[in-house]
This record gives C-alpha cells, sequence and structure tokens, in this order.
C-alpha cells in the first residue's frame, strides 16, 4: 500500500511476504482514517525499493510495473 506523495521516495505498507499477510496498523473514525506506515519506498529505475523503519530490511524487487508509478 502506498501513500500520495511527489516526493521521489514515498510511505509505504507491505501487505504480505511469502504469501502471508502482514499486520498494517490504522486507526479510523467516521470522518477519517490514520495509517501507522511502517516503511518507505522508491523507484530506481526498473527496481521498486521498498525499506522498513523498524527492522531496517531493504527489499529490492524487480518486475513490479514502475514505469506505470513513475507517471503519477
Amino acid at each position: 500500500m502506498l501513500g500520495c506523495s511527489t516526493r521521489p521516495t514515498t510511505l509505504a505498507a507491505r501487505l504480505a511476504r511469502d504469501g502471508d499477510p502482514e499486520p498494517v496498523a490504522f486507526d479510523e473514525t467516521d470522518t477519517s482514517f490514520q495509517i501507522a506506515w511502517p516503511g518507505s519506498c522508491r523507484l530506481d529505475g526498473p527496481a521498486f525499493v521498498y525499506s522498513d523503519r523498524h527492522s531496517r530490511r531493504v527489499s529490492t524487487i524487480f518486475g513490479y510495473p514502475t514505469r506505470l508509478l513513475a507517471r503519477r
């Protein structure tokens, strides 16, 4: 899940790993919601790079539709 941003790096949350769901903390009211973003992501040419703030793990994913994301 990606947050909206015009910056080169945006907020992100991993929704699953190896087919297993990952928890994403969020609070929701009748009028708003807030997501506890655990990481960030950036596009590096053909690579989608995710960095987890808690574990400091960096995952690089090739084959992701980075050209479509870069247009937004």
